[in-house]
């Protein structure tokens, strides 16, 4: 029997569909989210020397088991499996979740947030300094990039001194020029990135990237080979937490199977839950916090009756891929003289495409005339209910083609921001190692798919505007009345790894509520959730920033004994 005072299940997953590797991979650029809460918050709570603390791991370390993939920021998309098979699949990363068929955020989003919990300490100027806390940001090395380049980048908006690198790619993408006319000529503005509290117009990506390696930065890299320095921290690896054991209500510490031996590790303190949108819900239902209709089911004993998985927001995206008529990063896959020039390149002087994940540039807006217009009443109505400052679409736009590429080829990928559908988290059985059944019910709203309809429309006015193109659509092809749209956007549609909310905090008296504002679980003594599923609201923009906001926040919380 193994003694700590908190115990942090940090491990189990990344944010939806197929999982990502399981130690914390903070991936270089917008894509599904892994667990950064938990090597977090377990890393500065290990800076108290007057405390212990265990970290159960389901996984091992993603640069063993997945290497270059795992590390070189190029990569980062071949860990995207929409429709996990016995080929695609990597055992050691991947969670092979298969749902059930179908950074940045703004000050306006904040304060919706802080007013839905009721407490203040989440509106945007409180909350500022745990965005700033995990960084520590490099300007970008423009002499590098080998080309005539001024990146605007606001660098009051980040941190320094953090555990987190936080930079830009040593390589500029030959298609910026042409996206930069095409936001132009759409009257998207200027803007130093998207970090400062406000989202829109159009503007260069800060990513998770060593600035002298250019591999990949995460919170295993940052957080937990700091924390190793402090003799209180111990990570259990490849070890599944089964449940969270209780006496009464009073939470006792967790019982644990690692390579068929079961046995209790014992808190102290507290137990920690981090393990991800997906599994921290899971964990919660297997213990008995849930609602008791799915606990009955499975014939788990019903400690807390509250809806456990049952308001998770996702944002939905669509890809639209197109030869392009400039050099990218599709090639590297099929074409061996460029993947081994770029190799020489990233290996000898840390640049070349390697180093860029596939995209330099992002664009948020609001719907603007005349697509706004064609919304009907009911969807003009939910979209009014959004703060002021809330983009309603992302533009991410990425040097991406089909595998085994030998030519260049652009995917535009618009993402709707104002998420109106909510999806669930269910259980397959009382075993934490049976993966959960996910119905994220994505672009499920009729608001949603009104949107859907004229964000493909306001495409085609976009991908003439680059010049970019140079032929046809190729994964859905021409598409003219709103039903064809509407039936081929669903075709190519995904979700945006950013789920939310399946924990969501709130008031006691909130009935979707799980958790209080500094992640405790009502009903329980000793629990907390510190991860994505607690943010009440999906953020218009990407999830790494605020689930290391809440990581730093929390723990500091933690720290101060409330």
């Amino acid at each position: 029997m193994i003694f700590g005072n908190y115990l942090s299940l940090s491990s189990i997953v990344s944010v939806v569909l197929a999982a990502p590797p399981l130690l914390d991979q903070t991936q270089a650029g917008p894509t599904k989210r892994p667990v950064d809460a938990g090597l977090t918050v377990a890393e500065r709570l290990s800076e108290d020397p007057t405390v212990s603390v265990a970290v159960i791991e389901a996984g091992g370390f993603y640069e063993l088991t997945d290497g270059n993939f795992s590390q070189i920021p190029a990569f980062y998309a071949k860990n995207f499996n929409q429709t996990p098979t016995a080929d695609t699949i990597q055992p050691l990363i991947d969670w092979a979740y298969i749902t059930e068929p179908q950074l940045a955020t703004t000050k306006g989003y904040h304060q919706r947030w802080a007013d839905l919990v009721g407490d203040r300490s989440w509106s945007w100027d409180s909350i500022l300094p745990y965005y700033k806390k995990s960084v520590d940001f490099t300007p970008p090395n423009t002499a590098k990039m080998g080309v005539n380049v001024n990146i605007s980048y606001d660098q009051a908006a980040y941190g320094s001194g953090g555990p987190l690198h936080v930079t830009y790619s040593n390589y500029y993408q030959p298609m910026n020029s042409g996206l930069i006319r095409g936001f132009r000529a759409l009257n998207f503005s200027a803007q130093t990135g998207f970090s400062s509290g406000r989202m829109d117009g159009y503007g260069y990506l800060a990513v998770a990237i060593n600035p002298d390696t250019q591999i990949k930065d995460s919170s295993e890299t940052a957080f937990l080979s700091q924390a190793y320095n402090a003799t209180s921290f111990r990570v259990y690896q490849n070890t599944i937490a089964q449940k969270i054991l209780f006496e009464g209500k009073i939470a006792t510490g967790v019982l644990v199977e690692t390579a068929g031996l079961t046995y209790t590790l014992e808190a102290t303190k507290e137990v920690i839950v981090a393990a991800g949108v997906t599994r921290s819900p899971q964990m919660l239902m297997v213990s008995g916090i849930g609602p008791q209709e799915i606990l009955a089911q499975h014939n788990i004993p019903v400690i807390v009756n509250r809806p456990v998985g049952q308001n998770w927001q996702d944002h939905c995206a669509f890809e639209f891929q197109y030869k392009m008529n400039v050099g990218g990063n599709a090639a590297l896959e099929g074409n061996k003289e460029y993947l081994y020039q770029a190799t020489e390149d990233f290996l000898t002087t840390q640049t070349g495409p390697l180093t860029n994940w596939g995209g330099d540039i992002l664009g948020f807006e609001k719907l603007p005339s005349p697509y706004r217009e064609a919304l009907n009443k009911s969807a003009l109505a939910e979209l009014a209910e959004l703060p002021d400052d809330q983009p309603k679409i992302e533009w991410l736009i990425a040097s991406h083609g089909p595998q085994m590429a030998t030519s260049s080829y652009v995917t535009f990928t618009p993402a709707i921001l104002a998420v109106t559908s909510k999806g669930t988290i269910g259980l397959t059985s009382a075993n934490p190692a049976d993966n959960p059944i996910i119905d994220p019910k994505t672009f499920s709203s009729p608001t949603e798919q009104a949107l859907g309809i004229q964000i493909y429309k306001r495409l085609q006015e976009f991908v003439n505007a680059t010049g970019l193109a140079s032929g046809p659509e190729l994964k859905v092809g021409p598409l003219n009345t709103d039903a064809e749209i509407l039936e081929g956007i669903k075709q190519t549609g995904l979700p945006w790894y950013h789920g939310v909310a399946s924990c969501p905090m709130g008031k006691e008296s909130d009935p979707n509520a799980i958790v209080d504002t500094n992640g405790k679980v009502f009903g329980v003594s000793g629990v907390r959730v510190v991860d994505a599923s607690v943010i009440p609201l999906i953020a218009p923009g990407h999830s790494m920033a605020p689930v290391y906001m809440v990581a730093e926040k929390l723990a500091d919380a933690i720290k101060r004994g409330v």
